[in-house]
């Protein structure tokens, strides 16, 4: 029974050299990084993250100095009663142009904005009854500040939403390519279990075929009974409809993966699979895996940002409630003539300043009720990001508690496959020998099918299990 090979040795066959094969191999690490180079999921995941991180270039850009140049031309006309004659019921038409620029800062410190600049207003009216006809204002410097709200700074807000954002940008990138490598695994192994199934279905119609011809040899000298020699014909059917079965499944798994890497399904199943030969060790504890699971994850982030953005409403909701004081004062030179050189040759200083009380006297308890709608808000917020962490908790709890007890699983039907094999192999011998029954056999058959099925079962739960881990921590 020579030709009846040993499970063991299709761990091994990914080690051979590609000139012992004439074709080639893709190992888990090539398919892994083919797929995040080259999946949809994987460009979608670039552009997302290339997106957010343009998004907070423009934020970092809007918070330094800015500098406008604004030119607002304007015509309109006034039409009135002809029967009075007040100049400002008199019939006319005006045209003006304002021209402005300004050098803004927004004070990141205090939550208003200073600007610095220089304006200039030509106003031209139409009417032979209106003496000035031709008017320019200039304002060759002007510096000022302004704020809505005194004692509410959006801008520290913005930067600490801003900066979780961006983090969570860059966190669900890392995390979309640790998702793809989960799939990429999912789907990898589930094409070596097939394809090793259908070599341990190919093996056992091989041997079926030789006991069969072997029984039929025997029968022809009355060696072996009817009952027998019908056995090891069903046995050999089934044997039969078993691998037809497996290649079925085998090619769908074929066509899943090379359906996910983008390669052809025919160019992959010229290919030998090659995997870790050793399961990785993980010295994490759940502590340690729970702490690296919420730094992260971007649903966890996420929900950070979005108690961020409710403690911030909360805060706005808080000072609205009381008295509202809105500032804006600036002090500048300024002139006005008829004609444009003396507006800017006699300046004059000038300071202004608009400081604007609101008081909320009787709103029906709309402030009051807004506040405590944020409020409740933010608490709402708080239990949902402590309910994701409860959950996330658990999934790595449960997680590295799995991967160690398929680490173990793994050990134990590997052993448990080597010595169905040996036992496999001495009953078919003897069975050939006549030195034992056909139950016996069979019973043999069945207990090395069923270790290697195990087997097969514990080596892709503990890969799948290995790379959702990694997703989860973001480990190497």
């Amino acid at each position: 029974m020579k030709h009846i090979i040993n499970i063991r040795l299709l761990t091994l066959f990914s080690m051979l050299p590609l000139s012992s094969w004439g074709q080639k191999t893709l190992s888990l690490d090539q398919a892994i990084r083919h797929a995040q180079d080259s999946s949809i999921i994987a460009f979608q995941s670039h552009h997302e993250y290339d997106s957010y991180t343009l998004r907070y270039d423009e934020f970092l850009a809007l918070r330094k100095p800015q500098l406008n140049l604004r030119v607002a031309p304007n015509y309109y006309r006034l039409v009135s009663d002809l029967s009075r004659d007040y100049i400002y019921l008199r019939n006319y038409d005006n045209l003006s142009a304002a021209a402005s620029l300004t050098l803004t800062q927004k004070m990141l410190g205090l939550g208003g904005e200073a600007y610095v600049g220089t304006q200039a207003i030509w106003s031209e009216y139409f009417s032979s009854k209106v003496a000035d006809v031709r008017q320019f204002m200039a304002a060759p410097l002007l510096v000022g500040y302004r704020q809505t709200l005194l004692g509410y700074n959006p801008y520290r807000w913005e930067k600490a939403v801003e900066d979780q954002r961006i983090k969570v940008a860059r966190q669900q990138h890392q995390y979309d390519l640790n998702s793809i490598a989960e799939e990429v695994t999912r789907r990898f192994f589930r094409l070596v279990c097939a394809k090793s199934q259908a070599d341990m279905f190919r093996r056992n119609l091989q041997t079926a075929d030789t006991l069969y011809a072997i029984a039929r040899e025997k029968a022809s000298i009355l060696m072996v009974t009817m009952a027998e020699l019908r056995s090891l014909e069903l046995q050999r059917i089934n044997a039969a409809n078993a691998l037809a079965m497996a290649l079925t499944a085998e090619e769908d798994a074929r066509t899943r993966l090379a359906s996910y890497l983008r390669l052809d399904g025919d160019g992959l199943g010229a290919m030998h699979l090659q995997f870790p030969q050793e399961p990785k060790p993980i010295s994490l504890t759940a502590a340690e895996a729970i702490d690296l699971t919420l730094a992260n994850n971007p649903a966890y982030q996420h929900q950070i940002t979005t108690v961020t953005e409710s403690r911030h409403q909360e805060q706005k909701a808080q000072k609205e409630k009381g008295v509202n004081v809105s500032l804006d004062v600036n002090v500048g030179l300024q002139q006005v003539n008829s004609v444009l050189g003396r507006a800017y040759s006699d300046q004059r200083l000038y300071a202004l300043g608009a400081v604007t009380l609101s008081v909320p006297l009787m709103d029906h308890g709309a402030a009051k009720s807004r506040h405590a709608a944020a409020q409740a808000w933010v608490e709402r917020e708080e239990n949902a990001l402590d309910e994701a962490g409860r959950k996330l908790s658990e999934d790595v709890t449960t997680t590295l508690h799995n991967i160690n007890i398929y680490r173990q699983l793994l050990e134990q039907t590997t052993q448990a496959v080597a010595m169905a094999d040996e036992v496999f192999e001495l009953n078919a011998e003897n069975y050939a020998n006549g030195l034992c029954d056909i139950n016996t056999y069979t019973l043999a058959q069945n207990r090395r099918d069923e270790a290697y099925n195990q087997y097969l079962s514990a080596l892709e739960k503990y890969w799948t299990t290995y790379y959702h881990l990694h997703t989860l921590t973001g480990i190497d």
